[in-house]
């Protein structure tokens, strides 16, 4: 495998003047922000700040500041004594004191663009739309690449939520491995487990089962995530077919156990998602017609909701994904005998998911059901064993993020693996793979999300934080393209900057399950920007390796 290496070369276009103070003060100042009165007047893109003595300072008729460089507060910019405007006056004259050239935020406390909030907070808030170009400017046009991605860092969003980050089983059967580090490390979003390792139908089975949703549920109490409890698993698939021939006097006595266990313990609340069947159009966990598991799911649903009424209930979780047959006909009857889930899921795991595409799929079916209020939407597995590399998780991460859809790994492990790999994140004895590097510079992003154009087979979720001044950028490979791959970073922000330069650091997370305790460093250097835009060029040799640019002030 070769090491990519990094080309810096500007082009873009755009200037950004962006605020980059982000000190927390102690309730009476904020950072850079200069100081504020009990009550505030407001500068345009000033920030909120703290100070004693000042009252309500409107004046009628009076007029906002205006925002300084960076966002600091200017002279002028501390309130007088007694609080009171003078009648007409601006708000930057009278007795009442008032915003000076930095533009202290007014009463409504919001923070400026680029600037702290006050009262001792910390959020730093980078640059929102800001830019706009620099016709003046010509930069170079970025380099020959077989694909490329754009960034443009004016146009920040929102904050992270991680929702690629969960995974299913993964974890030992009693929740107490790995150490919490290494799934806080990731920000795992979600666990999805309902059996053990023993098998069978019955309550030797039932009870071993029990067992590892308890564990599970610790853990994820722990993590403070949700719980997918997978009811089909615990029922286990060689038991009878629920409602088969008319009796439903097994499943309907485990129902009544598995009720009765999670409400004597406490697992009624929202932590909870009862997930009531899996890949019931995959013939290894339906043995029936669709018409049994239709009313098997009517059956289920009922039960718990009688019992739980506030229970979260998801589902199909479907092998053939968020269109087709059976999605259809499910959509229908739970519209028809109201018992639609609350999260709809489906599953990616055949290869060839897109969650982007799966999203505008579902979306489709519920407009042509004439369905709404559902809560969310869960892809509960996602990537075949052929796609469980750095480059395509990374890829799925990038698209999880632009969907907005929840997403958990599936797991294609044997035996006793089934509860140590997390997903194909770790080797033997929990140690990181190349992919858990790919998911932990992925829970590394912080601020708020940073505009990107997605290339044919390349993508990538960034994110842009001025407090910190960094942006890490995950970047992803589909699985069609090697050679010279393009990012292209526009309106790279002045906090980003330090003499017309920004230090791109260049990662490299090789292809393979061993264990890498980091990832390999392909470029770490200062790189000239110009006309607020550069171009970092990855040379990517294997299609299954993933790559992370993390930009910071050098």
């Amino acid at each position: 495998m070769r090491l990519g290496h990094l080309l810096a070369v500007v082009g873009a276009l755009g200037v950004i003047a962006a605020a980059s103070g982000c000190s927390s003060g102690a309730g009476d100042k904020s950072g850079t922000g200069g100081t504020r009165g009990t009550g505030n007047a407001t500068g345009a893109g000033g920030r909120l700040a703290g100070g004693s003595g000042g009252g309500l300072n409107t004046g009628a008729g009076g007029t906002t500041g205006v925002a300084g460089s960076g966002g600091v507060a200017g002279s002028g910019g501390v309130t007088g004594s007694g609080g009171v405007a003078a009648s007409g006056g601006r708000t930057d004259l009278g007795t009442g004191g008032a915003s000076g050239r930095g533009g202290i935020t007014g009463g409504a406390g919001a923070p400026s663009t680029g600037g702290v909030p006050g009262g001792g907070g910390t959020t730093c808030i980078p640059p929102q739309g800001a830019g706009g170009g620099n016709t003046t400017c010509s930069p170079p046009t970025p380099p020959s690449a077989k694909d490329s991605v754009t960034l443009d860092m004016a146009v920040a969003q929102s904050a992270p939520t991680y929702p690629g980050s969960g995974f299913i089983y993964g974890i030992a059967e009693d929740g107490v491995q790995p150490p919490t580090a290494l799934l806080s490390d990731i920000k795992v979003r979600a666990f999805r487990a309902g059996r053990g390792v023993t098998g069978g139908c019955g309550q030797a089975a039932w009870d071993m089962h029990w067992k590892v949703i308890k564990g599970y549920y610790s853990k994820a109490k722990e993590m403070g995530v949700p719980l997918l409890l997978l009811l089909s698993d615990d029922y286990q698939y060689s038991c009878p077919i629920p409602g088969d021939g008319g009796d439903w006097t097994t499943f309907t006595t485990f129902m009544s156990q598995l009720i009765d266990n999670v409400k004597a313990n406490g697992m009624t609340g929202p932590d909870v998602r009862w997930e009531l069947w899996n890949e019931a159009d995959y013939s290894g966990f339906w043995k029936g017609t669709q018409a049994q598991w239709l009313e098997t799911w009517k059956h289920a649903y009922q039960q718990v909701r009688a019992a739980i009424p506030g229970a979260i209930i998801e589902g199909p979780s479907l092998a053939s994904g968020a269109g087709g047959s059976w999605m259809s006909a499910f959509l229908d009857y739970a519209k028809t005998n109201n018992v639609m889930p609350d999260y709809i899921s489906w599953h990616e795991a055949g290869g060839g998911g897109d969650p982007v595409a799966d999203l505008a799929t579902i979306m489709r079916g519920l407009s042509t059901h004439g369905i709404t209020g559902v809560k969310g939407f869960d892809i509960n597995e996602y990537g075949s064993a052929s796609e469980q590399n750095p480059g395509r998780s990374a890829w799925f991460l990038a698209r999880f993020d632009r969907a907005g859809v929840q997403g958990l790994r599936s797991n294609w492990a044997g035996g006793s693996e089934f509860f140590s790999n997390m997903g194909d994140l770790v080797a033997a004895s929990w140690q990181p793979n190349s992919q858990y590097w790919i998911y932990k510079r992925y829970a590394d992003q912080t601020g708020f999300r940073t505009s990107v154009t997605a290339g044919t087979q390349v993508d990538a979720v960034a994110y842009q934080d001025a407090c910190a001044a960094k942006s890490i950028i995950v970047v992803g490979n589909k699985g069609g393209v090697t050679g010279a791959i393009n990012v292209v970073i526009k309106n790279v922000p002045s906090w980003l900057q330090s003499g017309g330069s920004t230090k791109v650091l260049v990662e490299k997370m090789p292809a393979g399950k061993a264990a890498l305790s980091a990832p390999a460093v392909v470029s770490n250097a200062a790189v000239t920007v110009t006309c607020s835009a550069m171009t970092v060029s990855i040379d990517w040799g294997t299609a299954t390796d993933g790559y992370v640019v993390t930009l910071s002030r050098p």
